[in-house]
């Protein structure tokens, strides 16, 4: 059985219109801030419930599971900041490589 490689487990390599890839990034980057508001409210809300005993492990639950949205909605938004990157790296080099072309083959004559 062959293993996945964990180096490209969350690169995401489909080919897919400028259009499409503008809608996923707006519902990506949607998501991530709605984590990054609601994370911090989880842990706020947790702090409110540590000082009375009785609510005490409700608070600290409180507050991990809002470090957990925190920190998945900004993995979440540094994933889409990589796929930004990768996209506009392949595009500029393609543009530099037609470039290149194009200056060799006027040279040429």
């Amino acid at each position: 059985m062959k293993l996945p490689d964990p180096r490209r487990m969350l690169v995401d390599d489909r080919q897919v219109s400028d259009e499409e890839f503008r809608r996923e990034n707006l519902v990506y980057v949607i998501s991530a801030a709605a984590m990054m508001i609601i994370g911090p409210l989880f842990i706020y809300h947790g702090f409110n419930l540590l000082p009375w005993p009785y609510t005490t492990k409700w608070g600290a639950l409180s507050i991990a599971i809002g470090l957990f949205i925190l920190f998945f909605g900004f993995s979440l938004w540094q994933d889409r900041q990589v796929q930004i990157f990768q996209r506009t790296y392949a595009k500029d080099a393609a543009e530099l490589k037609a470039l290149l072309r194009d200056l060799k083959e006027e040279r040429k004559p």
